[in-house]
């Protein structure tokens, strides 16, 4: 990636220059990209500490700390102030060759690093243009590279200008969600308030969400496109919802899937417009999706980290297209 894109985007972070930012590269081993960023960050004068969370050293820290890393080793950390995640591979991926008896220590030392992590007032996670996303998105290398690079290649402030005018139109107590011909659904988002991203949660970005009360969402939704992650893409499907939780579709894949899961995953814990007028929607259920310009996605389960009540760790976004208005209430 070119250190011209990565200084846009660590522009956009809004990063002060007391601020010690906590670097973490999640790959298979070390790149040329991991430099590039502390580069940047150095030229700004931003402090920062940098960790190669490669296959290796993950098996490494899982044979040593088989209870979760302690104290001494987050020391070195202790005046972090700001994290970033710079992914060449989902952060908290197990490690190809980890042993089936590391397994538990590898838990206990995700869930160490990532309770360290969240409790920073600044997370940010930057999904990289790897060989390893682009299979997960299901696209080749080539075409994820040239989207994913559009997306991030953007004007920040235009982009924080249009979230913030978005989010204020819709500050009310109720939005209405017009989809298909004839389905309608309400969500209640009394004392819930907005959250822009823009450059400071995650790249790419581009949308504006909020946690509406989780039993207070009620109606139909429909998808042309329905992308169920594992399972396949289905068609002309709709989802029904009864006080905050998804009772029912005419998809019986859908149905056996959220069957197989927590019981808060039926909770409609989050409605998201995309704001980034250089994502193109795939449709087949890509990340990106749902920043692209004219689309909205509603989020199913776990709200607690942006400002609701349901913890369960299940979360999964499904997006489609429609028409959005706010009531008070």
């Amino acid at each position: 990636m070119e250190e011209r894109l990565i200084g846009k985007m660590v522009d956009a972070m809004h990063i002060g220059s007391d601020d010690v930012v906590m670097v973490n590269y999640w790959c298979d081993s070390e790149k040329p990209d991991f430099t590039a960023f502390t580069k940047v960050l150095a030229e700004r004068g931003i402090r920062c500490h940098a960790t190669v969370f490669s296959d290796e050293y993950l098996t490494g820290l899982s044979t040593e700390f088989r209870d979760g890393l302690d104290d001494a080793w987050f020391a070195e950390y202790s005046d972090t102030t700001v994290v970033i995640d710079v992914m060449d591979k989902p952060a908290g991926m197990p490690p190809a060759d980890l042993g089936a008896e590391s397994i538990e220590a590898f838990g206990a030392v995700l869930q160490s690093l990532f309770g360290f992590m969240v409790r920073h007032g600044k997370l940010i996670q930057i999904t990289m243009p790897s060989i390893y996303n682009a299979a997960l998105a299901g696209e080749d290398f080539e075409t994820y590279e040239r989207r994913l690079t559009q997306a991030l290649d953007i004007d920040y402030e235009a982009l924080e200008t249009r979230c913030r005018e978005k989010a204020n139109s819709l500050a009310c107590g109720q939005i209405r969600i017009r989809t298909g011909s004839a389905c309608e659904l309400t969500m209640n988002l009394t004392g819930r308030e907005w959250i822009v991203d823009a450059g400071e949660g995650a790249f790419p970005c581009g949308e504006v969400y909020i946690a509406p009360l989780e039993d207070e969402t009620n109606g139909n939704l429909y998808f042309a496109k329905f992308p169920l992650e594992g399972v396949g893409v289905f068609t002309d499907v709709t989802l029904t919802v009864e006080n905050g939780r998804v009772t029912g579709s005419d998809c019986e894949a859908f149905n056996e899937f959220l069957k197989g899961q927590e019981d808060g995953a039926s909770v409609v814990a989050e409605l998201g417009i995309g704001m980034n007028p250089a994502v193109t929607c795939s449709g087949t259920g890509a990340s990106l999706d749902e920043d692209a310009e004219g689309t909205f996605h509603i989020g199913l389960g776990m709200n607690v980290m942006f400002g609701g009540t349901n913890a369960c760790r299940f979360h999964m976004d499904f997006v489609t297209e429609g028409e959005i208005t706010g009531d008070e209430k």
